[in-house]
Formats: structure tokens, sequence, C-alpha cells
């Protein structure tokens, strides 16, 4: 358990001092929440492998999900060899710094996923490192993305160095990703920026496609569910649907049960990765299906999340 401390920023007003404390902080391998434009982001230098396998494991994300970069100006992209398109260059003119995430081609055949965010406190923290920041959302894996300092310091207190109260974000609602490594172009997930938006920036209508999210429910999300997406991950044939798994009662963080893993490998299927995590609003509201295995899965979705009922089937 570290001490973590609370740093108080106001965004209409910077502290310079303040805000390089919290630059050396993550430059000292450190990890640190701070308000952006869009949510609160948990922060760790990118160039520390050591505080990178933190924050995956602080935040229980599964280790094929990489994180996205936040980055201070175009020039950083540079860096990591990335050469835009015509598309991409008119992508960011329009909407960097804001709430789009673009998904780009680095060097060799390797893509990250890079963002300018408008937020004062955010781009005084990108400036002073001097360097990219591996940012996700200030939330446990499956959790509600949170605005506020107070949400912040409720669940990483005591596991992180710093969380800065920059105050509510001003947008309330996660980045839009969007891979421009293929054609069409993949919209991961919609948020601040609409697809109409994208297209109209662009031009062009049908170039953009967005990704179904089909999630599976089961009660601990440590065995059936997972198993589901396992082995429907394992025979989806197209690019353009994910799967996602979760439980009514899920303890976060957890690996599946050690017979769940040995049965799915007979199958062909290695799930040892995956980690539990509880059904949440967020994990509801961004999938186009829900599917449960039983009904009192289904009584429970349909009690919490009512406004979602016609996405549940069993």
């Amino acid at each position: 358990m570290v001490k973590t401390k609370i740093i108080k920023i106001d965004s209409d007003k910077i502290n310079l001092r303040k805000i390089r404390e919290v630059a050396e902080i993550l430059k000292d391998g450190g990890l640190a929440a701070f308000p952006t434009d869009t949510v609160y982001g948990l922060a760790a230098s990118s160039y520390n492998k050591e505080a990178v396998e933190r924050l995956y494991k602080i935040k229980k994300r599964p280790k094929d999900k990489p994180f996205p970069l936040q980055i201070d100006k175009v020039d950083k992209l540079s860096d990591f060899g990335v050469v835009l398109s015509e598309d991409a260059r008119i992508l960011i003119d329009r909407f960097w710094p804001g709430p789009l995430t673009l998904i780009l081609k680095t060097k060799g055949s390797g893509k990250i996923g890079f963002r300018i965010p408008d937020n004062k406190i955010a781009s005084g923290i990108l400036k002073e490192c001097g360097m990219p920041l591996c940012v996700p959302s200030a939330n446990f894996a499956g959790e509600t993305p949170p605005i506020d300092a107070k949400s912040v310091i409720i669940s990483f207190d005591g596991l992180i160095e710093a969380i800065i109260d920059g105050g509510r974000c001003s947008g309330g609602v996660e980045s839009t990703v969007c891979d421009l490594t293929t054609e069409p172009y993949r919209i991961l997930r919609e948020g601040a920026v609409t697809i109409k938006q994208l297209e109209e920036a662009l031009n062009k209508k049908e170039k953009f496609v967005k990704v179904k999210n089909i999630l599976f429910v089961c009660t601990g999300n440590s065995c059936r569910s997972v198993m589901a997406k396992g082995l429907l991950e394992k025979e989806k044939k197209s690019p353009l649907f994910n799967v996602i798994s979760a439980g009514t009662s899920a303890l976060s963080g957890m690996p599946p049960t050690k017979e769940t893993i040995k049965v799915m490998s007979k199958e062909g299927v290695d799930i040892s990765k995956e980690v539990s995590k509880d059904v949440s609003e967020s994990l509801i509201k961004r999938a186009d299906l829900v599917l449960v295995m039983e009904l009192k899965h289904k009584q429970f979705l349909i009690e919490r999340f009512p406004e979602y009922k016609d996405k549940v089937y069993l």
C-alpha cells in the first residue's frame, strides 16, 4: 500500500509547481490520476515497463488489451514511425486536441492508439513529462469511468502515488476510438465524437463501420460467461464484433477457475489471461447484445438497468 497524495489544481488557474510535481512522480515510475476533457485518466510513463505492468495490475486489465497513449503535440507521432494518411491528417486537424483516439500504424506491423486531450491540466502534465503517457480511464476494468476526483479516490486511494483533483470533467463521456489501420475504418467505441461527425469531416459516407459488442453474463464471471466468450472468439469469422464477459456478483480481477481453464484448453482456447469483472452500466450501455446464462441473470439486469432491457436475452 502506498500513500496517495491528493493534489488540488484549479483548471482555470494552473499552478505550474503542482503540475511539475505530478510530472516528476510519473517520470520516477509512479502512477497518477488526473482529469481530461472526457473522464479522469490513470497515467503511467510509457517508457517505464514496471510502471506499465503495475498499471495493468491495478486496473485489473487483461494484458492483451493495450493502453492508449496521450501526447501533447502531433510531432510526437514521428517518434513511433507513424506516417499519417490524408484522412488521418484531416481527422487530427478537426478533432485534436479533443475526445478522439486514433489507432495508427507504427514501425513494423504495430499499431497504437493516440490522443491529444483538450484539458489544461492533462496538457500541462504531458508537456512537463516530455513523453507519451499510457492513460486509460481511472476505473477498474468494466466499471463506469469517473468524472470527478471523489470517485477516483474511492477506488485508488492507497494504490497510486497521486490523484489530481481538478474538479468535474467537462465532457463526461469517453473518447471515441477509431482504428485507421484497416478499411473501412473501424469504430471500436463510439463516444464523444459520433460516426456522423467523422463522416462529415472526411466528406465520405460508409467510410466507417462500428464494431458490435456482445456481452455474456453469468454470476461470478469465472466459468460460464468466460467459456462462452472464449468459444465464440474461437469461432467468429468477422473482426467486426467484439466479445466481452462479466458477472452479476463477480469479484473483480480474479482469474477463471482452474477447472474452467483446463476444460477450455482441451477445446484449444486459452482463457488463462481473462480477469473477472462485475457487470456495470458502462458495459451494458456499450453492448449491442447481452446474452445471459440463467433467468435470474436476465431479471437482475432488467431490474438494475431497465433502460437497456431490449438488449438482454436468455
